[in-house]
């Protein structure tokens, strides 16, 4: 990511801030540029302002539904190291067990639910 010095901070092109033309009423945007002595420096869109801050505001995030986890169950799934396993889930410990050790749910991704398959 491109960035410029300005002042005695250095920002970042691209990025999300939060702007304000007077202070007062601030407006979250991607900064496009810097204009040195310019009395409203920072370029959002077709717009300029005088100040900026650090954005904290929270950008949304996209995640998947949990999956319900059933007691005795075989699953599939991946550990936080990113090893893949299978292993029953323990409601009372609410860990799955594998061979090998076990992994907390929270600390898993990929999470499958194992069924036989039917034949006909």
């Amino acid at each position: 990511m491109k960035t410029i010095k300005h002042k005695e901070f250095e920002y970042q092109i691209g990025a999300l801030y939060e702007f304000s033309r007077f202070g007062k009423n601030w407006y979250v945007g991607v900064l496009e540029g810097i204009e040195q002595g310019a009395t409203y420096p920072y370029k959002v869109r077709t717009k300029s302002y005088k100040f900026i801050k650090a954005c904290k505001v929270k950008v949304g995030t996209i995640e998947g539904v949990p999956v319900k986890l059933i007691d005795g169950k075989c699953y599939q799934f991946t550990n936080d190291l990113g090893n893949e396993y299978t292993g029953f889930f323990s409601a009372r410990q609410g860990v799955f067990f594998r061979t090998g050790g076990r992994d907390a749910p929270s600390r898993c991704t990929n999470i499958k639910l194992l069924t036989v398959g039917e034949t006909k």
